[in-house]
């Protein structure tokens, strides 16, 4: 399956390679922000993400603000500096600190704006700058992605796939016993897919509903291993003024294999 997935995201960078062409001239392309899935055009904004999760062993917050650059429509810079916070059953204490910074770079090479219709692709680099040791981060990784957004009026859909490998060696696994030997942790990789529908019955107000995918190899041996994670994702958003955006959801676990049983997600963005 994984194997497929990277087929998949593989021929998805060809598709776009093919349809690469100097974006369109007239009216821009109008896609609506999403929660999880990554969006196709690249914008000028600030953007706040809180995001706050419970599981069997533990709860876990995520207060992540980000700027996206876009020089021209169709290409984007974005830097995110997350901070985030543990909260593990005893008798372990609670955490917090910087997460994994990261860095998208992302570009659109086809953006038809009579078919409201857009297709990026790009890459995503995490530098591990939270720690490790701490379960704040501290993983080197770099993934392509691509993303293609649909406009059919008051609806939309937009879809994400991508894979990404993680590049610096893991710390060694402690022993459960003292004295007995440290094991070799190994490398992290995986492929995600998302896909987000959402519809605006009034002017302002968004519905979103969400479906997202995560498979990962290797990394901690917590049971997830291989085995694919479905998260269904239903959210609103609102306008409250001119260039704002206010969007909020919660992921819920669709398979038995699942990284928490729920996910707050709060984003507050200003375009510019």
């Amino acid at each position: 399956m994984l194997t497929l997935a990277g087929r998949v995201v593989v021929m998805a960078l060809l598709l776009v390679a093919v349809a690469a062409a100097p974006p369109a001239v007239g009216d821009p392309v109008s896609l609506p922000s999403t929660l999880v899935t990554e969006g196709a055009l690249p914008a000028t904004e600030l953007e706040a993400v809180f995001q706050a999760s419970k599981s069997e062993t533990e709860r876990t917050y995520e207060l992540a603000p980000s700027f996206q650059w876009s020089p021209i429509p169709s290409f984007g810079l974005k830097l995110v500096v997350p901070l985030d916070g543990r909260d593990p059953r005893e008798p372990e204490p609670a955490t917090g600190g910087i997460g994994d910074v990261g860095l998208v770079v992302k570009y659109a090479p086809l953006i038809r704006p009579a078919q409201q219709l857009a297709v990026a692709g790009g890459i995503r680099l995490t530098l591990p700058t939270g720690s490790e040791r701490r379960g704040l981060g501290g993983a080197f990784d770099v993934g392509p992605f691509v993303a293609i957004g649909k406009g059919l009026g008051p609806l939309s859909v937009q879809v994400d796939a991508g894979y990404g490998w993680q590049l610096n060696e893991p710390e060694p696994i402690e022993p459960e016993e003292e004295g007995g030997e440290r094991l070799k942790a190994h490398k992290e990789h995986g492929a995600m897919a998302n896909i987000a529908v959402t519809l605006s019955p009034i002017a302002r107000v968004g519905l979103i509903l969400e479906l997202n995918s995560v498979t990962r190899v290797g990394g901690e041996d917590d049971g997830l291993n291989e085995r694919v994670q479905l998260y269904l994702t239903p959210g609103l958003a609102v306008e409250p003024g001119e260039g704002w955006n206010l969007r909020a959801g919660v992921q819920l676990p669709l398979t038995s294999a699942r990284q928490f049983d729920y996910n707050l997600i709060i984003l507050l963005t200003k375009g510019f």
